[in-house]
């Protein structure tokens, strides 16, 4: 007899043909009609992130728009032209593309998580349904991204990225630094000045990381483990939070081309495990862990933890303790 305490559990949908997607598309249109769709691009040189043609159909479920933030490192997803740009290249020009935060992380919206302030791409407050499309991999901060890492990491303005990987301001690599002095007139609280190298003053410094993406030499950086990992778990959780309170939100994880490192890569990455499918849920938690418990079921192992030597499963706990989710989840075949 199957308990009243299953049957509560969260569905997360799931099909081992990764070409069955528009079966969950007809489910979640069930839900809405207009949505906004997360979702990531592929670094350039990427080739391992989600393959547009196997949602090219999602406009004929929905009134769709592509949506997603600017990265904090330089390169061709720092502006919303040359993100745009770069998005069409890989195929994802089927629908219209909004870029929340295309002014170097000028623009943000700040929303209030318990005594913490997330600092979100401005122009996300139009969507109040979205659909979550993540390619689900590992990532050398977090052991694995999935769901919870492609919302909360992935609307956060640039500053919000710079908070959540360091907490700290911007450093400068002084063996590159040629002192042109660009990052100096692109620095609205003047928190930068020339003295032989460029210098930063931590104490000005607001972290809207401007200065790494103006900078011509890729001098200005930030330190990528400056805070515990542990640390930049909880800050990713505490951002999802801010972007699902008040939406409606559908995720859907695709599990092919698995890799050890994240899209973000601009080099060619082998996938280095056989693929699973997709996997859907409205709970980002329990997908997530479903995701996790099937590469771990396949290999017999969790490889993310093997390899990045940190356990993911943390950041699916701490999600539990804010409330975003349960790890705890009924898998439903389609």
């Amino acid at each position: 007899m199957i308990s009243s305490l299953f049957l509560k559990m969260q569905k997360v949908y799931f099909t081992k043909d990764v070409r069955k997607v528009n079966e969950f598309f007809k489910i979640v249109s069930k839900d809405f009609k207009e949505v906004g769709v997360k979702i990531h691009f592929g670094e350039e040189g990427n080739d391992t992130y989600i393959d547009p043609k196997l949602i090219k159909d999602i406009g004929k479920y929905f009134k769709a728009k592509f949506i997603e933030c600017n990265v904090l490192y330089k390169g061709k997803r720092t502006t919303r032209k040359s993100h745009i740009e770069l998005a069409k290249k890989h195929g994802f020009g089927f629908l219209d593309i909004d870029i929340l935060d295309g002014n170097l992380g000028e623009d943000e919206i700040k929303v209030k998580v318990g005594n913490d302030i997330v600092r979100l791409g401005k122009g996300l407050e139009r969507y109040k349904n979205l659909l979550v499309l993540s390619h689900f991999k590992g990532h050398m901060l977090t052991s694995f991204g999935g769901a919870i890492k492609n919302i909360g990491m992935g609307l956060g303005s640039r500053a919000g990225k710079l908070d959540m990987h360091s907490g700290i301001a911007p450093i400068v690599h002084e063996e590159k630094c040629i002192a042109c002095g660009i990052c100096v007139e692109n620095c609205d609280v003047s928190a930068i000045k020339i003295n032989g190298k460029a210098k930063i003053n931590k104490e000005k410094c607001v972290g809207c990381a401007k200065c790494i993406a103006v900078c011509p030499e890729n001098a200005i950086g930030i330190n990528w483990r400056g805070r515990s990992r542990n640390k930049v778990m909880e800050k990713i959780a505490k951002y999802a939070k801010g972007v699902l309170e008040g939406r409606n939100v559908w995720c859907i994880n695709f599990l092919n081309n698995i890799t050890y490192n994240c899209d973000c890569f601009s080099g060619k990455q082998e996938p280095f495990m056989e693929d699973i499918g997709i996997l859907m849920s409205k709970d980002c938690v329990g997908l997530d862990k479903a995701c996790l418990d099937l590469v771990k079921k396949q290999k017999g192992f969790d490889p993310f933890k093997a390899t990045h030597e940190i356990d993911g499963e943390y950041i699916l706990d701490f999600c539990e303790k804010l409330g975003i989710g349960k790890k705890k989840y009924r898998l439903v075949e389609i």
